[in-house]
């Protein structure tokens, strides 16, 4: 089958899609998220390499795939690239990246089929086109969302300490979205026990309920330290 809209197969076109989702992605990751071969993956990549439509680098030995804003926009949904000079991430925003990935594929292997899977790059995407008042929400928007039925859990993947002030100021804000509906729980994903504590108070002081996660218990061996 051929997408006629990028000029691609319907498998090539899936994995560009998950590269425009997640936006920076291992082919491990690619594996799990699609179930297709190594081969087919790594044939497809090469493609997209020549046309510009991702970049790679290594990291901690292994390769590393991040969209470019040439490649988001062939596919039309969130259309724009990883970051805006397309350079090699920092080690903090590479390790923040990969938890997440995981994270999400963790969730979707737990749920199997039950649960719909949003990221914060097709949030941004999303809030930016519905007007300036969604617009304003963009820099608080959770890592991913997770909806089963009626439930929309927002996920945040928590390794650096914020200030109390600044934790708390978050916090605050989800708690207004899950008043008013937004989404009905708050989870928050943890390495260290330092920082699960500050959300843990802080949550108490602002007045939400917040369900944690150990990240170390959840991925095991997919930890980026």
């Amino acid at each position: 089958m051929i997408n006629l809209k990028v000029g691609l197969t319907e498998k090539r076109y899936l994995i560009l899609s998950v590269l425009d989702k997640f936006g920076i992605v291992t082919v491990d990751q690619i594996v799990k998220l699609t179930s297709f071969n190594r081969s087919t993956i790594y044939y497809a990549l090469r493609e997209f390499e020549k046309k510009e439509l991702i970049r790679k680098f290594k990291n901690m030995q292994k390769a590393v795939y991040l969209i470019t804003k040439l490649g988001s926009e062939a596919i039309g949904d969130i259309n724009f690239g990883f970051s805006k000079d397309e350079r090699t991430p920092n080690f903090a925003i590479f390790r923040h990246s990969m938890l997440l990935n995981e994270s999400v594929i963790f969730y979707r292997e737990h749920f199997e089929e039950q649960a719909r899977f949003e990221v914060e790059r097709e949030l941004i995407a999303k809030f930016a086109s519905e007007g300036l008042q969604r617009r304003k929400q963009i820099a608080n928007l959770p890592d991913f969302v997770i909806e089963i039925g009626d439930m929309k859990q927002a996920v945040e993947v928590e390794l650096t300490r914020k200030s109390p002030a600044k934790l708390a100021k978050k916090l605050l804000n989800y708690k207004r979205l899950i008043e008013v509906g937004e989404y009905t729980h708050l989870i928050y994903l943890y390495q260290s026990l330092a920082i699960r504590r500050l959300v843990a108070k802080c949550a108490v002081d602002v007045g939400v309920e917040v369900t944690f996660g150990n990240l170390d218990e959840m991925l095991g061996g997919n930890i980026y330290v």
